[in-house]
């Protein structure tokens, strides 16, 4: 989350929401390990975090909506060299991305 809040703090939204992501990728991770859920690509990963933890009701689903929608966000702002993600953008999944990691933290600690 650092790296995310530094970029923001530069102007470089594009890379804060990326940083941004793989804060709440690299904690889903640190889940799977926990639970040895394996998964091999980002796609799999959004979906065994939903099946595994949105449809049984341990995560809500905005949390699994919002980790999808940020998925996407990032892919946009890696690889659609048109789309220039807004401070807007970038500073509308900063909390909720911080809510995120702290959520799935306390899942990894229990």
């Amino acid at each position: 989350m650092d790296q995310a809040e530094e970029m923001m703090s530069l102007g470089h939204t594009d890379l804060a929401v990326n940083r941004y992501y793989y804060a709440c990728f690299h904690i889903v991770q640190a889940l799977f390990l926990k639970k040895e859920i394996i998964v091999r690509t980002h796609s799999g990963m959004i979906s065994q975090f939903s099946q595994h933890f949105v449809k049984t009701g341990i995560v809500p689903m905005e949390t699994g909506s919002f980790l999808a929608r940020l998925f996407q966000l990032r892919q946009k702002a890696d690889y659609n060299c048109a789309y220039d993600i807004t401070n807007e953008d970038a500073k509308s999944f900063q909390e909720p991305a911080r809510q995120f990691v702290e959520r799935i933290t306390k899942l990894v600690e229990e």
